[in-house]
């Protein structure tokens, strides 16, 4: 019973809003949202903004997003994802020279490449996050890449 009302607390903590107030249980301070909470901290998300002394007791935990081989279309598959610089595409058809548009999840356009001849797309300048790929060519679909 004790462990389904801490995995309850637990869910709820993380499914909170991240402009929350955050309190540390180890020090006891004040985080502001804009602060950073690192991966296994204990925190208290207080019930209300103005009550900081009680709240809903949550670990951060991470959770590791990986798709081994995406097919993008018509016989084209996109490897590895999540990417820590190069992402290949697996495919009969040669991709050289192809156009792709890089975008962040806000829409901006952070560049636009082409595909080397070795059917690779170097991201190694991109900081960590995610990314929209997208395509000159509309029969190519779009797809998201996690770049660590």
């Amino acid at each position: 019973m004790k462990q389904l009302l801490l995995f309850s607390f637990m869910f709820v903590g993380l499914t909170a809003s991240s402009q929350s107030v955050i309190q540390s249980v180890n020090s006891g301070s004040i985080i502001a949202s804009n602060s950073s909470v690192s991966v296994g901290e204990i925190v208290v998300v207080p019930t209300s903004q103005t009550q900081s002394s009680s709240g809903i007791i949550g670990i951060l935990t991470q959770t590791q997003l990986e798709v081994q081989h995406l097919e993008i279309g018509a016989k084209i598959t996109v490897y590895p994802n999540p990417t820590t610089s190069t992402v290949f595409f697996q495919t009969d058809t040669n991709l050289t020279d192809e156009k792709v548009s890089v975008f962040n999840l806000s829409g901006q356009l952070i560049s636009e490449k082409k595909i080397t001849s070795d059917n690779a797309l170097d991201l190694s300048e991109l900081s960590t996050g995610m990314y929209l790929i997208q395509f000159t060519n509309k029969n190519i679909n779009s797809f998201k890449i996690i770049k660590h």
